[in-house]
Formats: C-alpha cells, structure tokens, sequence
C-alpha cells in the first residue's frame, strides 16, 4: 500500500468519523432530552398561526431553543395548536415537538359551582379556563341557559371560550336528564324545566340536604291543591335584598312574578343555580300530607311541619318569638 493510499484511507476514515459525531451531537440536539424541571406553556386562542411560535418561544426556557428548532426544522410551524402543554422533566426533544403538533395539551378541572349569585360561580367556573369571567357571566344570566346548568366538576382544555362552555354545560344537562328522570318529572306532571325551578326554591329553603325530600313533597302538596307555594325565598330574589332575613307582610306587595305569596304556580324560572342533589329530592320527593313550614327555633336551619294552618301558626309564633330574643327585626 503506497503512502498516498494510506493517507487517503485516514483521511476517509477521520472524515466518516467527524461526519458520525456530527450526527451523533445533530441527533442529540434535535431528539435528547431538553430539561431537568416541568415546564408549562400556555398558547392562547385567538393567536395566528405566525404568532404561535414567538409566542412558545417566549414562555419556553433557554434549553427549549432546541424544542423550537425541531419544529422549524421539520416545518411543522404551521402545525401549532393553541392550548396549556405540560412538558415533564426528561421528556425528548422530538416528544415535545410532537406533543406541540398533535394538540396532546392539558385537560383542566372546572369547577361549576352551584349558588345564588352568577357572578361568584362565573369567577369560579373560569379560573382555569381561557374565558372572559364577565362574558360567562352573561351567558349564565340569560334565562334559556339558567335552568340548565348542572353544578358539578368538569374536564375542559385550558383554551375553552365562552362558547365551548355554553356547549358543554348544555350538553351535560341533556345527560343528566336521562330518561329515568324525564320519566319521573312527568309522574309528577312536570317539565324539567319545572323540576328545576322547584328544585331552585327547595334548596334556597333548606341547607339540610336530609331534609329537602320533605320540603319537596310540601311545595308539591301545595301545587297540587292549587294553593300558593308562599316560598318567602321567592320574595327575597324578587327584591334582590339577600339580608333579609325575616320576610314581613310589607315584602309580600312586591309585585313580580317571583311573588309565590301573590301569584300561584311556580316562578318563570329558578332563583339560584341548583345543586343536582336537590333536583333528586324533587324527583323522589317524601310522601306527606304537610301544607305549611316554618323554620324552627334555634338556627340550625331544619324546618317545622304541619298538616293544618292552626298548627303552623303555632309553629310561626314560636320561631317569631325566637327571632324577636335574637334581635332579629328583618
């Protein structure tokens, strides 16, 4: 073998060499591993494709470099979907990538809270969401929509809107109306929407949730005698004044069809969101004869019943006369 030959043969070799250790640090860089911590990046709605990439750039720590010029390098800008992406510590620079393109972001829990007042359970419902507190709230108010919230927990992307909200809750609320309930709202000649609403004052009458089948069945016993349902916390949503806690005969002129003293039947609509437990006591309301309730002595919130009005007003001096030691005037 002649000197040049060797030399070519080196040569050859060192270059294949060099050529191996290039691609092995190109391979390492664009595939290994980026970071040694968790790392989220939140990519928001809204945002052109051509802002995406600044935008992940930006949030993404220095390592993260390699994570974005993976994507340019397979031209996968245009790719980008908006939401929250949690990238785990270890995890390679192609799995990152990849996780960016096919949208593998991150399910939030939402809380839908039930209560009085929309504009806590809106705060509440989009603390984890994209969406505008101020705009749910809007939307909750609207009557078509009220009714049909069903308070509970809820997997949602990071990137809902207000519309994907609305879609979901409506979509929960036709599965919680199986047909087993819609079966049992029409035993009691009633509409879901009915349920609800009665559901709404059943809960505003008691915390004690053991108790609220009893409730149910007096407001049904009333509705089905054609007699006013006399629900003081329809008086207190029809005057917008939550501090009242003692309804005297001066609230009871408001007129407004949430007047249940003035205007039989139920109310247009409910007047509070509904937890679905309670919703359950109306549809499986306790068996009774009772007509009347006063709340009893004491504070605790449970009620007592009765069967004749001589027996509620009994029951009416006794917790008034509690309320007058209490120092309670409204």
């Amino acid at each position: 073998m002649t000197s040049r030959t060797r030399i070519f043969l080196i040569g050859g070799f060192m270059g294949l060499a060099v050529l191996l250790m290039a691609y092995a640090g190109w391979s390492r860089w664009m595939t290994g591993t980026w970071s040694d911590r968790d790392v989220v990046v939140d990519l928001h709605p809204g945002m052109s494709g051509a802002d995406l990439l600044p935008s992940l750039t930006e949030q993404l720590p220095h390592s993260g470099q390699r994570v974005v010029d993976h994507v340019k390098l397979r031209s996968w800008e245009g790719r980008l979907k908006p939401g929250r992406y949690a990238f785990p510590a270890g995890e390679s620079v192609k799995a990152s990538a990849t996780r960016l393109v096919t949208g593998d972001r991150e399910a939030v829990r939402v809380v839908v809270p039930s209560g009085r007042d929309v504009g806590p359970i809106a705060g509440t419902a989009t603390r984890r969401i994209h969406a505008d507190s101020a705009k749910v709230a809007a939307l909750l108010a609207e009557d078509s929509m009220k009714w049909r919230v069903v308070p509970n927990t809820y997997e949602m992307w990071w990137e809902t809107d207000v519309e994907g909200l609305a879609s979901r809750l409506v979509r929960e609320h036709s599965a919680w109306w199986n047909e087993d309930r819609k079966a049992a709202a029409r035993a009691l000649g009633l509409t879901p929407k009915e349920v609800t609403v009665l559901a709404s004052i059943v809960q505003a009458e008691t915390a004690v949730l053991s108790e609220a089948p009893q409730v149910a069945g007096l407001y049904l016993n009333r509705l089905n005698k054609g007699m006013a349902l006399q629900a003081d916390p329809t008086l207190i949503y029809a005057l917008n004044d939550p501090s009242i806690r003692r309804v005297l005969d001066v609230h009871k002129t408001v007129d407004s069809p949430y007047n249940t003293y003035k205007y039989k039947g139920l109310p247009p609509g409910p007047i509070r969101y509904v937890d679905p437990r309670y919703v359950q006591s109306v549809l499986r309301p306790a068996q009774h004869r009772y007509l009347y309730m006063c709340a009893k002595p004491g504070g605790d919130g449970t009620h007592d019943f009765a069967v004749s009005y001589r027996e509620h007003l009994r029951n009416a001096r006794a917790y008034q006369s509690w309320l007058n030691k209490q120092r309670i005037f409204r």
